[in-house]
C-alpha cells in the first residue's frame, strides 16, 4: 500500500512540475474584470478604477507582446490593476508593457498576496515590454502600481503552475474514507476533533474546503469525477475518488 501511495504522490508533484501560461487568448468577460481558465485555474484582470476599465484586446505585436493581451485604460492617482487566482498558483515571471506615452521611466511595483513573497520592482519605457521574474509560490493574487501615480497597465504572459504540494503535505494514516468511490458524500473514520480541510484535484488545485463536524461527512456531488486529495489541517491526507 505504501508503494502505490508513493506512485500516487511522485505522479502528482511530477504532474505540478509542468508551467502552464495565462496567455489571455481565450478571454472571458467577468463581472470583476477580464478572465481566463488554464488547467482548471482562472486568473482574472482587474482594475482599482472601475471593473470595465480592465479589458482585452489583440495586441499586435505591441511592446513586444503576441496575440491577445489585458490591460487598463489611464487611471486616476493612486489606481492600481490586480490579477487574483481562483487556486494558489506559483508564478516565475510575468510580461508588462506600459499602455501610454509618458516622458521617461515610470516604476511598476508588483505585490504579491498569499505565501512568502517580497515585491518585485520593475522599470518600464513606452514600448518597450519586460519580462518581469518574480519566481513567488503559493500566490492568491498580485497587484500592480504605478511611480506615476496614474497610469495604465498592461499584461501578457504569466508563467505559472499549480501550488506545489510537496512530500511534506502527505501524511498517509490509518484513518478510513468510506464509501470510496463515493458519487455524493463520503466520510472520515476515526477522526476524533473538529476540523478544516482541503481538497485537491489531481493537478494540486484546490477545488474544495470546509469544516469537519462531528459526523465526519462531507457533500462532494458538485467535484467533477477523478482522484481526489483531503488534507486536514491537523496533518491528515486522504485520497478518495469521485465517480
Amino acid at each position: 500500500m505504501k508503494h502505490i501511495y508513493s506512485a500516487l504522490l511522485f505522479t502528482l508533484i511530477s504532474t505540478l512540475s509542468f508551467s502552464q501560461v495565462f496567455d489571455w487568448e481565450t478571454v472571458e468577460l467577468a463581472d470583476t474584470g477580464v478572465a481566463q481558465t488554464v488547467a482548471g485555474i482562472t486568473a482574472t484582470f482587474s482594475s482599482s478604477y472601475s471593473n470595465t476599465d480592465a479589458t482585452a484586446l489583440y495586441g499586435n505585436g505591441f511592446s513586444g507582446t503576441s496575440g491577445v493581451v489585458v490591460f487598463t485604460y489611464q487611471t486616476d492617482s493612486g489606481d492600481s490593476a490586480t490579477v487574483s487566482f481562483s487556486s494558489p498558483v506559483d508564478i516565475t515571471s510575468i510580461y508588462a508593457f506600459a499602455l501610454y506615452d509618458y516622458s521617461g521611466t515610470r516604476t511598476w511595483t508588483f505585490t504579491p498576496s498569499g505565501g512568502s513573497n517580497s515585491s518585485v520592482n520593475q522599470d518600464l519605457i513606452y514600448e518597450t515590454g519586460s519580462t518581469v521574474t518574480v519566481n513567488w509560490t503559493n500566490v492568491n493574487s498580485f497587484t500592480i502600481t504605478s511611480s506615476l501615480g496614474n497610469d495604465s497597465f498592461g499584461l501578457d504572459d504569466i508563467v505559472f503552475s499549480a501550488a506545489t504540494l510537496s512530500t511534506s503535505d502527505f501524511s498517509f494514516n490509518d484513518k478510513v474514507v468510506y464509501p470510496n468511490p463515493s458519487s455524493s458524500f463520503i466520510h472520515i473514520k476515526g477522526l476524533t476533533e473538529i476540523s478544516n480541510y482541503n481538497i485537491f484535484n489531481n493537478l494540486g488545485a484546490e477545488v474544495m474546503n470546509g469544516t469537519l463536524l462531528n459526523t465526519n461527512k462531507i457533500d462532494i456531488q458538485n467535484l467533477n469525477n477523478g482522484i481526489y486529495f483531503l488534507k486536514t489541517d491537523n496533518g491528515n491526507t486522504f485520497k478518495f475518488i469521485k465517480d
